[in-house]
């Protein structure tokens, strides 16, 4: 959908986009004002898959230019606050995973064996791309189950794509807890939530509510709406004022060049 053709009724990508974006900012409410809270970071993960997933799910992968001044504003802001410019912001891992996603799937689907070893291949790379750009190959194996999600009468194997998803989530679940090293209790929270995220991802339809809309009131229309159809803007909007707001209140502070992946 292009900016004018978004209908006036609430759709569901307003919804997860909304639910997202809430969960987005718990988790860096979490990384930059308590580090040492492990909870906002185990319940901020959960909102992980869906970003990456309609990167893959989209039917377009074009690069518009609010997507590269976005990414770029981020990472002067990361250099003129002292913190870490590598890895490279979650934007600037959407724009690679718009121009990789094709190719990748068109060699990935040519067999069920094709897509596991493309995807071992890409495991072995998540960590090490991970150092680069935020997420790195892991956020390529989400949008790759969105693909699959949006193509799934082409492909026509429901237990592969479902199989597919179990690893997506297996991964993820595995590199976060190497990553934050949660509790039991956090990491069952994250597990199970995440874990149902991905079960709505792995039915999700576009769709419009009209029925819905009508009985819910202008501000929550108006904030789904906003949740939904301003997501970039949000994304870089708040994450410059936390990043202000950690340096002058905290007096946070990074070495240029260190990993740290939000």
């Amino acid at each position: 959908m292009t900016a004018k053709t978004l209908p006036s009724a609430i759709t569901s990508y307003d919804v997860l986009k909304t639910f997202a974006v809430i969960i987005m900012i718990v988790d860096h409410i979490g990384a930059y004002f308590f580090p040492d809270a492990l909870w906002w970071r185990a319940v901020g993960r959960i909102g992980f898959p869906v970003w990456f997933f309609l990167v893959g799910h989209a039917s377009g992968r074009d690069l518009p230019s609010k997507l590269l001044i976005g990414a770029g504003v981020l990472t002067i802001g990361n250099a003129v606050s002292g913190m870490p410019i590598f890895p490279l912001n979650a934007l600037v891992t959407i724009a690679l995973i718009r121009v990789l996603i094709d190719p990748v799937m068109r060699i990935a689907l040519k067999s069920e064996r094709h897509l596991w070893v493309v995807s071992f291949l890409l495991m072995i790379l998540a960590i090490p791309s991970g150092i680069l750009c935020e997420y790195g190959t892991m956020a390529l194996i989400t949008a790759m189950f969105g693909y699959m999600v949006r193509h799934r009468e082409e492909i026509n194997n429901e237990q592969l794509i479902f199989k597919f998803m179990i690893f997506a989530l297996a991964l993820f679940l595995i590199l976060q807890q190497i990553d934050f090293g949660f509790t039991p209790l956090q990491f069952l929270i994250m597990a199970v939530g995440t874990g149902l995220v991905r079960l709505s991802l792995y039915r999700f339809e576009s769709k419009v509510y009209p029925g819905v809309t009508k009985r819910l009131p202008l501000a929550l229309i108006f904030l789904f709406q906003l949740g939904g159809r301003r997501t970039l803007e949000i994304y870089v909007l708040h994450l410059l004022a936390f990043k202000a707001l950690a340096v002058i209140l905290g007096g946070k502070s990074f070495d240029l060049f260190a990993p740290e992946l939000l």
